[in-house]
């Protein structure tokens, strides 16, 4: 019997979210974390004390020495896409980093090509189509229990970053849309169209293959996302997903009816920040991401949350602002002007620790691991 390879894993930014991921691919028994990188000393002491593992200043010497198979940049926006690009072309296997991928198109571009020509999986960001329970979801309609998706309502999705935090819905709208490409896109955001900072928006997306979504960010009575089927419908209130078929009686008013253990009956995030027996805080939505990745490099496939996939949850929002930029007009993808971008927020575009309160950055970062005897008190 073949034994099954444990990748190795060198993270780049050993801070909160570094360490998170770090803590993820240590779970997952196919991989094992070897060494980290960074620049900040405090950083990396405390990461190589608690995964007990060598630490780097340069990335570089990192994967050479330690024979990297995953790289994970777990980095600020504005550094972010040349290391990814050095990482693809130093020779590891897969890539995690996290979103958005980069500010502009052509960086994005430019990651997704480098790591094809590279032959090396790229996955973006931690992000909730690595559920297993939209997973599901998507089989069942794979299965044709529920019909053809028709329609896909975000409720109350974008908030204020276009490019940070509704790179989430952008991404399972184009999951539950089969992935198909976006032919057009009507947006309107929430501040100044003419700038190039990240802020809320909201549009209406139409898909190559007849697909259209809706994207809304007002607080309203609804919260969540749905996928409307010709025979059925996926809710999700981003705490659990349920499955509804509608009964053969008739086009209008119809019955519903909740498909039972289509999909797992736990929260999406279940026992999510808690703390576990070795005293770590609990990241369910990171554990699956890692697996994912892991996945896609033991069966030679893309992850849900790939680099294509971040390049274009990307290019959606830009368009959304673009067509506000035009008078809300129809705008068509992909967008011609590889040169538009959105510069993240600070803290996602440069070091946290430097944007923030270093102090209540540090107490963040400790309190990611505690002794587990505090546990039991």
């Amino acid at each position: 019997m073949t034994e099954q390879p444990t990748y190795r894993v060198g993270t780049i930014g050993c801070g909160r979210k570094g360490t998170v991921h770090s803590r993820s691919y240590d779970l997952d028994p196919r991989a094992t974390i070897v060494a980290g990188a960074d620049t900040d000393q405090e950083n990396l002491d405390l990461f190589c004390e608690r995964f007990n593992v060598p630490g780097y200043s340069s990335y570089e010497e990192m994967i050479e020495k330690e024979r990297i198979d995953i790289a994970l940049p777990i980095l600020p926006v504005e550094p972010n896409p040349e290391i990814v690009i050095r990482c693809a072309r130093l020779g590891v296997k897969g890539i995690g980093c996290e979103k958005p991928m980069a500010a502009s198109l052509a960086q994005a571009d430019q990651m997704v090509e480098e790591c094809r020509a590279h032959n090396v999986v790229l996955a973006v960001g931690d992000l909730d189509v690595s559920l297993p329970h939209y997973a599901r979801a998507r089989e069942v309609i794979d299965s044709g229990l529920i019909g053809q998706v028709q329609t896909i309502n975000v409720m109350m999705g974008s908030g204020a970053q276009l490019s940070g935090g509704h790179i989430q819905q952008f991404s399972l709208t184009r999951y539950f849309a089969g992935g198909a490409d976006v032919a057009w896109v009507i947006g309107w955001v929430s501040g100044d169209a003419l700038s190039d900072y990240d802020q809320g928006g909201a549009g209406y997306i139409r898909f190559v293959n007849g697909v259209e979504a809706f994207s809304d960010r007002r607080d309203t009575a609804r919260y969540g996302f749905e996928v409307r089927c010709t025979g059925g419908t996926i809710v999700s209130d981003y705490r659990h997903v349920q499955i509804w078929k509608a009964s053969d009686d008739g086009p209008l008013q119809r019955a519903f009816e909740r498909v039972e253990g289509a999909v797992p009956e736990t929260e999406l995030y279940e026992g999510s920040k808690i703390y576990d027996a070795e005293g770590w805080r609990v990241f369910p939505r990171n554990n699956a991401t890692a697996g994912a990745l892991i996945d896609a490099l033991d069966n030679g496939t893309e992850p849900a949350a790939s680099g294509d996939n971040g390049r274009k949850a990307l290019e959606i929002g830009i368009a959304m602002r673009e067509s506000h930029r035009r008078g809300h007009v129809p705008v068509s993808c992909p967008l011609a002007d590889r040169s538009m971008r959105i510069v993240p927020s600070a803290s996602r575009n440069f070091n946290k620790k430097l944007t923030r309160d270093a102090d209540a950055y540090m107490a963040g970062l400790r309190s990611q691991k505690v002794d587990p005897a505090t546990l039991q008190q």
